[in-house]
């Protein structure tokens, strides 16, 4: 009888921590984050929601530096953000640039943090729609850096012909678009050009496979690449800068078209006057922000120019 009891609770326990197994491998895939502590299983974002008590703001974050990096470099700034709301901070994150556009585009999402190239996709496709846009160092602009390990011997872009490249997202400007554009101005493409090329989904990932020799050259965004060598250089101290891109307009926060006005309004109002606020103002500075304008939907017209440019390029080669 003892026996008996001893195997019952064994295979209880066996099936437990499958079902817990199953669980955590269900919200790995889901990356579903609820006030920064809880993970939320659900297959549907908009029902989970509706469980909630307390309004809650919806925030996605295009990969621009990895998950783990996203949640700790913008968790306090989304919190004082949703607190000024009286709401609570839903954070949903994405491999790619592309899913958190759909993410957007279906409205299972109010708000997010993307690149230059997304949001020129975004506002073809549905009419994304810019909220705000940060200002560092003064300026609404940032570059493309490529770089190379400090201790290579590359000068320019044409002697990493034939070596190994990272390229960050399918949709990023910094790291993806502009190299392709310069190469392509030599009459040359990504797949010919170099004898090897991968996507990272991250600029600190680039960076990182530069610094440890798994890539000869990267592309990255040069506010993530300033950020890091400042705060913490231990991958761009490996790394060199070899060519700096023209600038472009700086990746901006955005919202669905159709959001209330008035949550719109309010979140808009919110971000401007951050820097304002003493405290708030420290934690901005953490992050390079000096603080938050209304942006001009013109700033990314030299984007679309790369686009169109590239669009017609290769229909003549086809």
């Amino acid at each position: 009888m003892k026996k008996r009891s001893v195997l019952s609770f064994i295979a209880v326990a066996i099936l437990f921590a499958a079902a817990v197994f199953i669980l955590f491998r269900w919200n790995d895939r889901q990356v579903l984050k609820v006030d920064f502590k809880d993970v939320s299983p659900g297959n549907n974002i908009a029902k989970e929601l509706q469980e909630q008590e307390q309004p809650v703001l919806r925030i996605a974050i295009g990969a621009m530096i990895s998950p783990r990096l996203t949640l700790r470099y913008y968790e306090d700034l989304l919190k004082v953000v949703t607190g000024k709301l009286g709401m609570k901070p839903v954070f949903i994150q994405r491999k790619t640039y592309a899913e958190v556009n759909q993410l957007l585009k279906d409205r299972q999402v109010d708000v997010a943090f993307v690149c230059s190239g997304p949001y020129v996709r975004g506002k073809q496709d549905f009419g994304m729609e810019l909220l705000v846009v940060p200002v560092v160092n003064g300026k609404t602009v940032y570059y493309s850096y490529l770089i190379v390990h400090k201790d290579s011997s590359f000068k320019n872009l044409n002697d990493l012909r034939g070596k190994k490249f990272a390229f960050t997202d399918p949709d990023s400007n910094t790291g993806k678009l502009i190299p392709t554009y310069i190469l392509a101005k030599m009459g040359e493409r990504p797949e010919s050009f170099f004898r090897e090329t991968f996507f990272t989904y991250s600029h600190d990932n680039s960076i990182q496979a530069v610094a440890e020799k798994l890539a000869d050259g990267a592309t990255v965004n040069s506010l993530i690449w300033d950020f890091f060598d400042k705060n913490d250089p231990r991958h761009t101290s490996q790394t060199r800068i070899l060519e700096k891109s023209p600038p472009y307009g700086i990746p901006p926060i955005v919202v669905n078209p159709s959001l209330d006005p008035a949550l719109k309004q309010r979140l808009r109002e919110i971000f401007l006057y951050l820097h304002e606020d003493q405290a708030t103002a420290a934690l901005l500075k953490k992050m390079n922000i000096d603080r938050f304008e209304t942006g001009e939907d013109g700033l990314y017209d030299s984007i679309r120019e790369l686009e169109k440019w590239l669009g017609k390029n290769n229909s003549r080669k086809q």
